[in-house]
């Protein structure tokens, strides 16, 4: 008798439907992280083209300012150096060694429980759509717990690293019309990328967890004691053929 279908052809069981969705989860995963990592390289380079650029022009117009200003030079000596300073540097400069570990620390969590998940708990699904078991299954129930509970904790924590980026400034001596006119720092945009990413991958990981949590929470408890107590069940049959064989030798005799 064919096994009727969840979803198509090819989810045809509450594990292959968790495997599919798991399989789908680590893909966006790590195209989220690739995303995040070429965006943050061509900030970097727009970042050392302005400052490449402006290094020139700043040159130039302090040239030209000092020429035709020399005999109000201590009147508008401060505006020369204000006009000289060159701020491309910093805005490109400017790094946070806190961010970049809690963004490398993400990643290396993000990829154990990806590869965890698939090779020990819920199995993955090919491009043709079938369903692979994981190489080492566990049938305990305490450790597909402690797998779903550690999904729900990850997908709070990059909730929590999105909103600390998304908050993320670089406090300095500039004014807001300062700041409105020149370009933000590449850190500033940096956590913004970062920040969208976390929460993309929050409500991603917390949507698998709520669908884990409601597939293993729809088994019935007897079943999964059968299940799970499978060493128990064959002395008991046991026991019970012998018990047999006594109450029909007694008959004989």
């Amino acid at each position: 008798m064919a096994t009727p279908s969840i979803c198509g052809n090819f989810i045809s069981s509450k594990k292959s439907l968790l495997a599919f969705t798991w399989s789908i989860a680590t893909l966006l995963t790590f195209m989220a992280f690739l995303l995040a990592i070429g965006m943050i390289i061509q900030i970097n380079s727009h970042y050392r083209y302005l400052q490449r650029t402006n290094d020139y022009d700043d040159d130039a117009y302090y040239n030209k300012y000092n020429r035709n200003n020399q005999e109000d030079e201590e009147q508008h000596s401060g505006d020369a150096e204000e006009s000289a300073q060159n701020w491309y540097p910093i805005l490109a400069g400017t790094s946070s060694g806190a961010m970049t570990f809690v963004a490398l620390y993400t990643m290396i969590l993000a990829i154990f429980l990806s590869v965890y998940g698939s090779t020990a708990i819920v199995g993955f699904t090919n491009i043709q759509g079938v369903y692979i078991a994981p190489c080492f299954p566990h049938r305990n129930k305490l450790k597909i717990g402690i797998f779903g509970g550690a999904v729900v904790v990850f997908a709070n924590l990059l909730l929590l690293n999105a909103v600390i980026f998304g908050e993320f400034r670089v406090e300095d001596n500039r004014d807001a019309e300062d700041r409105e006119e020149m370009e933000p720092y590449a850190i500033e945009r940096i956590a913004t990328v970062l920040a969208v990413s976390c929460m993309f991958l929050s409500v991603l990981y917390a949507a698998f967890a709520i669908l884990f949590f409601l597939a293993y929470a729809s088994d019935s408890p007897s079943q999964n004691h059968c299940d799970g107590d499978d060493s128990h069940s064959k002395p008991l049959t046991s026991d019970h053929r012998h018990q047999q064989f006594i109450q029909i030798t007694d008959i004989n005799s």
